[in-house]
């Protein structure tokens, strides 16, 4: 029997065109969706130690009631309430361990990965969601910080969430119980997400835009109660909690850099700019910047002739995002862009699917290429990483080995870096079981190091444990510690993990 696929390409290839393959969209989403539960899944079931902010977000769970934790928190942390209480019921009911602190992430980002797939099904060709979809599976950034004891995973299922129930209230005339889904849906989210208030305000905006199109005087009354339910919701937010986020110095100066320079023009144009470069290398999770800036802009101008509602739904929000970083009240860096990925995603995964249809007759394959060019780092990088999980600090592995191999009489000196993990793995059943002698910070001052090093002078056992170490400025504060230990005295014992380690110490000057 005749291959009718291999005589349709034995044809395209004797009339010196090349065909590609046909493939069935809806399938490939479905064994994606699947690949990213186990990517997922993956990350989480590896029980990595926390890393230093899981910890300081730990302690704070660990140490405070409820509704403690709308009190600015502990340890120059942030995160909204709704997020810190699930974090409370998760530690309350399973226990204050890993696993368990990082279940409401986990929840959180395999639920994105069908809210995104929803959501592209409304908005996109099926194409278009497969890619969409294909770009959520495959990031990285979106990996592992399904596995995190912070909010960001949280951040995107909010906001994507907003976006579908803003959707489907517009899809006809919005209706009293769409309109009073959406209101709810809005006053709701600002608690579970900080920049969740960005995209209200822009689902606020669209909502009035659409109902002054539609000549519907209902959906502009609608729009405005929904934008005055919202605003009240988050007042009483910003009075109980946000508020003192804008005297943290600390927090201030360290995400300085993700505040756009203002007032110059063009300092903000290169700013901004530069910002996208690096938010598709993180936390969008891409390699080719120019591929996917490319396919934005397209899939924007495709948006902007055939839906414009949904380009707003998709713009706005970072419109507003951007106009809070301009008054430097929120930054825009790193992590904290990861609610920005699903809007970027639905424009980047518009404009492949279409480059790729309109250049199927012209230039066959050219649009293929350039998608597979587009997923082969992050494809890569997912497999990488199935294989072998990623790890940031993992100092329960090195308590672990100390705890085995500590003798009585023992000291442990905390480097200051890692005071704050040995705060939680050493206390976190209630009853600590090592009495940690607490290091000092002095980047400036190095003679500071050794002067608090020699308090251990004259102990034959001591334990000097690392992790968070500085490294700024060509100085490893480890190899510092570690040389001026060896000229104290004779190291007996050393054992590493990523990101941690410890040392044992006979410093009692009889070598």
């Amino acid at each position: 029997m005749t291959n009718p696929v291999a005589s349709e390409n034995s044809e395209a290839l004797h009339s010196g065109r090349f065909m590609v393959p046909k493939w069935n969209p809806r399938i490939v989403t479905q064994i994606l969706l699947v690949l990213g539960v186990i990517f997922r899944l993956r990350q989480y079931l590896h029980n990595r130690s926390l890393w230093m902010d899981e910890c300081l977000i730990a302690l704070n769970l660990m140490h405070r009631t409820a509704f403690q934790l709308l009190k600015p928190l502990d340890y120059h942390q942030a995160a909204p309430f709704g997020f810190l209480l699930l974090e409370k019921l998760a530690a309350s009911f399973l226990g204050p361990s890993e696993m368990p602190l990082r279940l409401v992430a986990l929840i959180a980002g395999i639920a994105s990965l069908f809210l995104m797939a929803t959501l592209c099904r409304r908005l996109l060709s099926p194409a278009g969601t497969a890619i969409a979809v294909g770009i959520f599976v495959f990031s990285e950034p979106l990996n592992y910080y399904s596995s995190e004891v912070k909010q960001y995973s949280l951040d995107v299922a909010v906001v994507l969430c907003l976006m579908l129930v803003a959707d489907a209230a517009w899809e006809d005339r919005c209706g009293a119980l769409k309109a009073g889904a959406t209101v709810l849906a809005g006053c709701v989210a600002v608690w579970f997400s900080q920049p969740a208030t960005f995209v209200v305000a822009g689902i606020g905006v669209t909502w009035l835009w659409v109902s002054i199109r539609r000549r519907d005087r209902t959906g502009v009354v609608e729009a405005i109660l929904f934008g005055v339910a919202t605003a009240a919701s988050f007042f009483v937010l910003y009075l109980l909690s946000f508020r003192y986020l804008l005297h943290d110095d600390f927090l201030t100066s360290y995400w300085k850099d993700g505040f756009m320079p203002t007032p110059s023009p063009v300092k903000s144009i290169l700013w901004c700019i530069d910002s996208w470069i690096e938010f598709t290398s993180y936390p969008l999770g891409v390699t080719f910047a120019g591929i996917t800036t490319v396919a934005a802009l397209f899939g924007a101008y495709e948006l902007y002739r055939t839906n414009r509602k949904t380009l707003s739904l998709m713009l706005m929000p970072i419109l507003f995002a951007l106009l809070a970083c301009g008054l430097h009240r929120y930054p825009l860096q790193g992590r904290l862009l990861l609610f920005a990925v699903p809007p970027a995603v639905v424009l980047i995964a518009h404009g492949l699917a279409n480059l790729e249809s309109q250049t199927r007759s012209a230039m066959p394959g050219l649009g293929v290429l350039m998608i597979g060019v587009f997923f082969f780092q992050p494809v890569q990088s997912s497999f990488h990483y199935l294989h072998t999980p990623k790890e940031v600090e993992e100092l329960r592995t090195v308590v672990d080995y100390v705890q085995r191999h500590r003798e009585p009489g023992d000291a442990f000196y905390g480097y200051y870096g890692a005071l704050r993990p040995l705060l939680y793995y050493n206390g976190r059943n209630g009853n600590p079981s090592m009495t940690i002698i607490p290091g000092v910070e002095s980047r400036s001052d190095w003679e500071a190091y050794r002067r608090d090093l020699s308090q251990l002078q004259g102990r034959s056992r001591a334990w000097i444990i690392f992790s968070h170490i500085h490294k700024d400025s060509g100085i490893d504060e480890e190899l510092l510690f570690r040389s001026d230990l060896d000229a104290m005295g004779r190291r007996k014992d050393e054992f590493h993990a990523t990101g941690a380690s410890a040392y044992l110490y006979d410093l009692s000057g009889g070598q």
